[in-house]
């Protein structure tokens, strides 16, 4: 478990650090276009969950994600300890208590990654975001591997 906490500290460190960099030096609503059409910085608080959904329920969202790390932390310490599982779960344990110290301390997620693909606006994003849905996909590969293995033995 030192190595999940290990990569899950460095998520959140880096996580917090560039929310304070990007909300100590840009207003919410204010965006700094990078590649045009395409990549720009722009500063905003989510209340809610993934595409804003839920966003006047704070207190419910917090609880939810205590629950969600604790049944998380408890399949951890069921699983073997691979370098896919250690980063998986260090993932996942770095990017929701990113996104849960946000809930916490300022009543929404701080997100910054803006993208339009083919003019798409996809939903702005951080790198706590990044870090569940990078380390949820590798959760899922490892299972289905997992499964595979145990159904070519029968």
């Amino acid at each position: 478990m030192k190595k999940i906490w290990g990569i899950a500290s460095i998520i959140v460190i880096l996580d917090q650090f560039i929310k304070y960099l990007f909300t100590t030096s840009m207003t919410f609503g204010e965006s700094i276009q990078l590649i045009p059409q395409f990549f720009s910085f722009t500063l905003v608080k989510n209340t809610g969950v993934a595409f804003s959904l839920f966003s006047e329920s704070q207190i419910p969202i917090v609880v939810v994600s205590i629950v969600i790390l604790y049944l998380l932390f408890i399949w951890a310490l069921k699983q073997k300890k691979d370098r896919w599982n250690i980063l998986s779960f260090g993932l996942l344990f770095g990017g929701i208590i990113g996104n849960l110290l946000d809930r916490i301390f300022r009543a929404g997620v701080i997100d910054y990654l803006d993208f339009n693909l083919f003019g798409y606006d996809f939903p702005i994003f951080n790198l706590a975001d990044i870090a569940v849905v990078i380390g949820a996909c590798f959760l899922i590969v490892v299972m289905w591997k997992e499964e595979r293995m145990c159904k070519s033995m029968l």
